[in-house]
């Protein structure tokens, strides 16, 4: 060729083996972009004409050559799945140390692995959050599923969120995270053919901008959240004449950033789970203790690398599984369904699940593989229900952010059965308030009714406001289903037993 051009491909696509998405460039100008079976001669000239069009120096006999090359390599060399794989070329689990390996797959197996989980995380310097960091590792973990989590965390300033979140990525393989402090609106679009798939996106502070503008430049996130894909037409020349162009970007992400805005835009909001930062003082308290023991006996360089290189290597180990919910019927039927966002709200909760038995897959069989079968049990709702309640009493209950909950409980504490102002309330936070933040907390629970206000805003006089009785646990007002009427007395529901000839009868085969 006179000119060079470079082909990329992507995997994947209802026309079975050998259908990818393909991509031609000539230097950064993008030539054609096209769906097809490239192991089929007509498809492969067909798309060889379309690269070769209108373009001097180009000759198509020399780009179906290079299709063809390319398909041998599609035939020849299987595909690496997600997050690594023992048969996937390249594989750094293949150069993983044994013994790191075998601690991995014994944590993986081990009946605690959650709170091993937290463990490690709090080994590496973040004090409490126990919730949110068993969340935000599920939230990682989802990025192999069909339908992965996004999650927002949300709190005051210097709270820990952005700690808690780098330390929860740290344990992720590299190969399967993106880091983005700031991303414009196209720039998901224009990454890498097929370097989003089943990727954790770790993105940084949300602007405090809430408008048009700000909804525009998380557009291209909200679409690769619900439809696990961008696709954007562009205009481009083409020899004397401009052609449109459709670039294909596929996914699916999991996806996490954090916030101190407590509103946030709704088309944003009801796409993540809105977890929070725990703004105690008891809290604060275990940050200080913890800083002052680092100081004290910190913990070894060697240390910190183990607990690294073992997560790493878990999150490499784990396979692309057919997760069924035998009780999701039932789950369902006593789900609250009087607001629309509650289609959303429980795909969150399907998904929540999937996360959960996804990663104790070592524990559901005694070989997992790319599309085996694994069976979600009572416990895995068990711990998806402690984990959501926060954020769906938010959602799907009275509106208050799980920040904004926690700031009333302290309100609680101080000023039970005495009126109290923003000031005072302000004066509550003074080792991290941020007053517009706690302006807003304390509408927040006006308006959800934790707070009756006594005396009206006079001049520069602040209004007054009384606490509320006390209101039911997060998981009643989220209006998330108990066990004990989503499962018989003895944890299982019979009714929705999942057999062989069930898997078999929907489609799915058994391993």
């Amino acid at each position: 060729m006179d000119a060079e051009i470079s082909i990329h491909l992507t995997p994947g696509g209802r026309g079975g083996v050998g259908t990818v998405t393909a991509t031609a460039r000539l230097g950064d100008e993008v030539l054609a972009v096209d769906t097809f079976n490239i192991t089929r001669e007509a498809a492969r000239t067909k798309f060889a004409e379309q690269v070769c069009d209108g373009q001097s120096g180009i000759d198509v006999a020399d780009v179906q050559a290079e299709l063809r090359r390319l398909a041998a390599d599609i035939v020849k060399v299987p595909k690496p799945k997600p997050g690594g794989g023992a048969d996937a070329p390249d594989d750094p689990l293949a150069e993983t140390p044994s013994e790191v390996k075998g601690v991995a797959l014994a944590m993986l197996r081990a009946p605690d692995l959650i709170q091993q989980i937290v463990d490690d995380v709090a080994t590496l310097g973040v004090a409490g959050e126990k919730k949110l960091a068993a969340t935000l590792y599920l939230v990682g973990t989802s990025r192999l599923l069909v339908k992965p989590l996004a999650s927002i965390v949300q709190g005051l300033t210097s709270s820990g969120k952005s700690f808690t979140i780098d330390i929860v990525a740290l344990l992720f393989p590299p190969e399967s995270v993106i880091r983005a402090h700031k991303m414009t609106p196209e720039a998901l679009v224009h990454m890498p053919d097929g370097a989003l798939v089943h990727m954790f996106v770790v993105g940084g502070e949300r602007s405090r901008k809430q408008d048009d503008e700000s909804a525009d430049a998380t557009r291209a996130l909200r679409e690769m959240l619900s439809d696990g894909r961008l696709t954007k037409l562009i205009a481009m020349k083409r020899g004397q004449g401009i052609e449109t162009v459709q670039i294909d970007q596929p996914g699916p992400i999991a996806y996490v950033e954090s916030t101190t805005l407590q509103d946030i835009l709704d088309e944003d909001r009801n796409r993540c789970l809105v977890l929070a930062t725990d703004e105690t003082p008891a809290q604060t308290q275990r940050i200080i203790q913890q800083l002052a023991q680092r100081k004290v006996s910190p913990a070894s360089n060697t240390e910190t690398s183990n607990i690294v290189e073992k997560h790493r290597a878990a999150q490499r180990m784990l396979f692309q599984c057919h997760v069924v919910i035998p009780y999701a019927r039932r789950l369902g039927d006593q789900f609250p369904y009087e607001r629309t966002d509650a289609r959303r709200a429980f795909g969150h909760v399907l998904a929540m699940i999937e996360a959960v038995t996804l990663l104790h897959q070592y524990q559901r069989t005694a070989d997992p593989a790319d599309g085996a079968v694994i069976v979600a049990t009572p416990d895995d709702y068990i711990l998806a229900r402690r984990l959501l309640a926060g954020p769906f009493a938010q959602s799907m209950g009275d509106g208050l952010s799980d920040a904004a909950r926690r700031f009333g409980e302290r309100l609680r504490e101080r000023f039970q059965g005495v009126e109290f102002d923003t000031n005072d309330a302000a004066r509550l936070e003074k080792i991290i308030g941020d007053i517009q933040t706690i302006r807003q907390y304390v509408r927040a629970l006006a308006t959800a009714g934790r707070l009756e206000q006594t005396e009206p805003h006079k001049g520069s006089k602040p209004a007054k406001y009384k606490l509320n009785t006390r209101t039911p646990d997060d998981a009643t007002v989220a209006g998330l289903p108990d066990r004990s009427v989503v499962f018989d007395g003895d944890g299982s529901s019979p009714r929705h037993r999942v057999d062989s000839q069930t898997l078999e009868a929907s489609g799915v085969t058994t391993r």
